[in-house]
């Protein structure tokens, strides 16, 4: 029999949530660390890394959702990357595992995470939320670890508990499909 239908299913069952604790990012509870309350402008910020599991999902989708105090530089943006690890110690690019500030040389560290994972532009809009629209990730190895980086021209929003803090980065589990009933 024909396969007649094919695409991705995302469930946010599994899904990642990287940002302050108490936070709900796109309604879901935060489940990793990741502090990007008031990031400055040519700052990042690395969060808590993750384990995917012995068998993890061949695709994601990766959100960034980032909260301004100021309307930010129209243009200007805001970028995600994921530190891949096989151990979950040893990450590339200066990347601990840890919540915790960037290295001060921060393009130059992030040139060794190669591209960006997502990158947000911003338009003209103070104290709202920013989403991109999701992308598509393929994790190489089993342990990855986020980094935000802040190029929009503003602070991250200063939040003033961490239950209205909405930026932060979610990764949700993908499956592509084949079959031959509609799902």
């Amino acid at each position: 029999m024909p396969t007649n239908y094919a695409g991705r299913i995302v469930n946010t069952t599994g899904a990642i949530v990287w940002g302050v604790a108490s936070a709900m990012i796109m309604g879901l509870a935060q489940t990793k660390a990741l502090s990007l309350d008031a990031l400055a402008n040519g700052s990042a910020r690395m969060g808590v890394y993750a384990d995917l599991g012995a068998d993890w999902h061949q695709e994601w989708v990766v959100i960034l959702l980032v909260e301004t105090g100021t309307a930010p530089t129209a243009g200007n943006a805001a970028f995600a990357f994921l530190a891949e690890s096989l151990d979950g110690t040893n990450f590339p690019g200066k990347v601990t595992g840890a919540d915790a500030a960037y290295p001060t040389t921060v393009v130059d560290n992030l040139k060794q995470l190669g591209a960006p994972v997502c990158s947000l532009v911003a338009s003209n809009d103070g104290n709202t939320v920013l989403q991109q629209q999701g992308s598509i990730y393929v994790p190489l190895a089993r342990y990855v670890a986020p980094v935000a980086y802040n190029a929009l021209g503003q602070a991250f929003r200063d939040e003033g508990t961490d239950s209205n803090n909405n930026s932060g980065i979610v990764m949700v589990p993908a499956k592509f499909y084949f079959s031959d009933t509609e799902p």
